[in-house]
């Protein structure tokens, strides 16, 4: 690898310029799938996975596959267990090839087509045997409790799998009617106006979800509520469920609060279930994900590969192009895991990435603006909120690293003005025919283009790991959240029982391939933060400040530590040893 230099410092601008067009031939966007979002058009052989990345998935494969031949073995007196045992025999030591998970799922649902499924478990309680060799998440316990049920909600809105939803509120909107009676059910002895004055109220919003048209799996139609739900800061800044409507028509949805038995557990299953899909559609694939391959193949197309930034970027963006072409071609395809497990028909489910990502403001894609426009920002209302207090911290550091790094190569803003390959980078993440990313700021100067890298790292490895690896233990437990109802929204109509409640949740089938989705998912670090590869960076003086990051995130890893011991469960989402360095799963 060439030591990185600008284009005006290049001594063999004829080669650079060849090797960019080389890689404008390889790199294309295209917006085919989700429709209208950029991608590229097909996955590149020196992007697509290592031998490496393949063999760190086996053993994920086979402890889904373990505990899955663990279940259904409970059901099925034919010898399955026996059958899979055989089949693992066979690829134990193929364990190289990129086809041997493909082949071990093909097994799987082969044998699980023979085995017996019942429809759904007999009770509610039951879908804690899906975790037969695995352990069992921590949510588990505080869900099926009626007593903590509203905490556990409550802190999820704060650190669980989607913290982006929640936000303060001076007003209660017209079509929730959430009344001071109301409040006093679930917090004696406070009130609604006080809670609104203080600055104590906050909305999780999803009345924008109600309607998408949801498909059908397994026979079954599937539902997808558009709740919204009120939770207040008590005056010891613990965040509380207070009161949940499951639709905007008042008269067809009454709210629910504490006091309501089953009604309210359905209500906040409802709520659950809109927050998945939304972190699915939104927080999670839209803007991590695809927001990352435009920065990515704009990269490939407008910086030459012995560009600074294109050296700085590539650590950032190893495996993202591979697993967004899975994604693209298997997860979110029609027949896909995601058309399966989540609410929506495959097309409404695109339509609604789409409408998130091209509302996405990179401008302000900065953990500090979104919290303090959510009102999150008030440690005096929240003293915790675990996304924020560890998110901000690893912000701090990534600025620190690209500010320091980028200064290494643009001595001044005339320096920076003067590169025409950055000039086509920005221009190309806007770009109709490019990135189509929103609000993209211009770049004039060297903090203009710090702040904009920052973004992007941070997007990669801090913001992606927080959506990414709660999945499994807040995902896996379907009493707790799934990604679709199975009954029809709750309304006034309701039955306000166990039974009705049941009728929500999903399949044996369905559940079986959500958890095994979110395992994996949770489960495949292959590589860290801040860990660079020798290989990455070939200048010399880079190499201090990589050192330098490092101790960053090791006082970082102390702190969050810290903070963390102390709270009512852990969110270890934000340690820097388990952020990734890129989208790599």
């Amino acid at each position: 690898m060439s030591v990185p230099s600008l284009p005006s410092d290049d001594q063999d601008r004829a080669s650079r310029e060849d090797a960019l067009e080389t890689r404008r031939d390889t790199y294309r966007f295209v917006h085919d799938w989700p429709l209208d979002v950029a991608t590229s058009s097909w996955l590149p052989e020196e992007v697509n996975y290592s031998k490496v990345y393949t063999a760190r998935l086996v053993p994920i494969y086979a402890s889904i596959g373990a505990n899955f031949a663990a279940v259904i073995a409970k059901q099925d007196e034919r010898g399955l267990l026996e059958r899979l045992k055989d089949d693992f025999e066979k690829v134990k030591d193929d364990f190289e090839t990129d086809t041997v998970g493909k082949e071990i799922f093909t097994r799987f649902h082969k044998h699980a087509e023979r085995a017996v499924f019942h429809d759904k478990p007999e009770t509610w309680k039951d879908y804690d045997e899906v975790f037969e060799t695995w352990e069992t998440p921590d949510i588990v316990a505080p869900v099926n409790d009626d007593a903590t049920l509203g905490d556990a909600i409550a802190w999820q809105r704060m650190a669980g799998v989607n913290p982006m939803v929640l936000a303060r509120t001076t007003a209660i909107p017209d079509d929730f009617p959430v009344t001071e009676e109301h409040v006093s059910q679930a917090l004696p002895g406070d009130s609604l106006e006080a809670a609104l004055a203080e600055g104590r109220a906050f909305l999780a919003d999803h009345r924008a979800l109600e309607g998408v048209a949801c498909g059908v799996i397994e026979g079954q139609q599937k539902y997808l509520a558009g709740p919204i739900a009120l939770y207040i800061a008590d005056r010891q800044g613990t965040l509380r469920s207070v009161a949940v409507q499951c639709g905007t028509d008042p008269s067809r949805f009454p709210v629910r609060t504490p006091a309501d038995g089953w009604h309210w557990r359905m209500a906040n299953q409802c709520v659950q279930v809109a927050d998945a899909n939304h972190h699915e559609g939104s927080a999670h694939l839209g803007r991590t994900h695809l927001v990352m391959e435009s920065v990515g193949l704009a990269m490939k197309r407008e910086l030459a590969p012995n560009h600074p930034l294109a050296a700085l970027l590539e650590p950032h963006l190893e495996t993202t192009f591979a697993i967004n072409h899975s994604a693209k071609t298997s997860l979110i395809a029609p027949g896909g895991t995601v058309s399966q497990v989540f609410a929506p028909k495959i097309r409404a489910f695109g339509d609604f990435v789409h409408s998130q990502v091209s509302t996405y403001s990179i401008r302000d894609a900065h953990p500090a603006i979104d919290l303090a426009k959510r009102g999150l920002d008030d440690t005096d209302v929240l003293p915790t909120h675990p996304y924020r207090d560890d998110i901000l911290p690893v912000h701090a550091a990534i600025q620190g690293h690209v500010s320091r790094y980028l200064r290494l190569y643009y001595s001044s803003d005339e320096v920076l003005r003067a590169d025409p390959e950055l000039a086509g980078f920005v221009r190309a993440l806007g770009a109709r025919d490019g990135g189509r990313l929103h609000d993209v700021p211009a770049v004039n100067t060297v903090d203009d283009l710090v702040g904009l890298i920052t973004s992007f790292v941070w997007i990669a490895t801090a913001q992606h790991s927080a959506m990414n690896f709660p999945q499994y233990r807040f995902m896996g437990y379907m009493p707790n959240m799934a990604g679709a109802l199975f009954g029809p929204v709750p309304d006034a109509s309701t039955a306000n029982t166990e039974e009705a409640f049941l009728d929500l949740l999903p399949p044996s089938k369905v559940t079986h391939n959500g958890v095994s989705m979110v395992y994996l998912l949770s489960h495949l670090r292959a590589t860290k933060l801040g860990h660079y590869s020798p290989r990455d960076f070939a200048d010399p003086r880079v190499l201090p400040l990589v050192a330098r990051f490092a101790r960053d995130l090791e006082q970082i890893e102390s702190d969050t530590s810290a903070r963390d011991a102390g709270r009512w469960l852990p969110y270890p989402y934000l340690l820097p040893s388990n952020i990734l360095q890129s989208i790599s799963i």
